[in-house]
């Protein structure tokens, strides 16, 4: 079966998969979980040290691991146009897959700018050299390419197994309690997206 042939076999599986996610899915605002106060004005030029860290009433360390893991975290989301150009081009922008890829990339942006901000609020982690990442990131554009359809739902479904548990184990080796709720919030979203993709992909079946 062609790819246009399969994508309007399944369209009424991903129209139902969809809105089964719209009626699950909670709303949330990032500005309402980063901790604005703990924010101060950053000097020009001036350079960045672990000490200058603002965790809140917690002792302020981070290990090398947890900083790690935000900063990949983080990366991987701000790579969201390349993925949405792909999954456009995949499966289309009309009916239920458009809607649903609209809905997905909306959500998603929602990540990197909380993990951003907690991150810049916090001083968590060298704001230029997060920005000199993500410039670096985003301009070389380098994404999986599946190759069809079917590779396409196996990496997608993937992809959002994979960063649901990297979120959520992040948060948990926070000592700040605001952290750990910002990976818990962003884990559970994409564990929402995680179980659309598998059950799309078998044409529905909740088992």
């Amino acid at each position: 079966m062609d790819r246009k042939s399969l994508l309007r076999e399944i369209e009424p599986v991903a129209g139902e998969l969809l809105n089964r996610h719209l009626g699950v899915a909670k709303e949330w605002f990032p500005h309402e979980m980063v901790p604005y106060s703990r924010g101060k004005d950053f000097v020009a030029g001036e350079q960045w040290k672990d000490s200058d860290a603002d965790f809140g009433a917690v002792n302020n360390e981070m290990s090398d691991a947890v900083r790690a893991s935000l900063y990949v975290n983080l990366l991987t989301e701000d790579n969201l146009p390349y993925y949405f150009r792909d999954i456009d081009q995949l499966f289309g922008n009309d009916g239920a897959y458009g809607e649903w890829g609209r809905n997905w990339t909306a959500e998603e942006g929602r990540h990197s700018i909380v993990i951003r901000d907690y991150l810049t609020v916090t001083r968590a982690i060298d704001p230029i050299a997060l920005e000199r990442a993500r410039m670096q990131q985003v301009r070389t554009g380098q994404v999986p390419a599946p190759l069809d359809l079917y590779e396409a739902l196996a990496y997608l479904s993937m992809q959002e197994l994979a960063t649901r548990i990297a979120h959520r184990n992040t948060g948990k080796a926070m000592a700040d309690e605001v952290g750990q709720a910002i990976m818990s919030r962003v884990g559970n979203d994409e564990n929402l997206h995680y179980l659309f993709l598998p059950r799309f992909g078998n044409g529905g079946d909740r088992r």
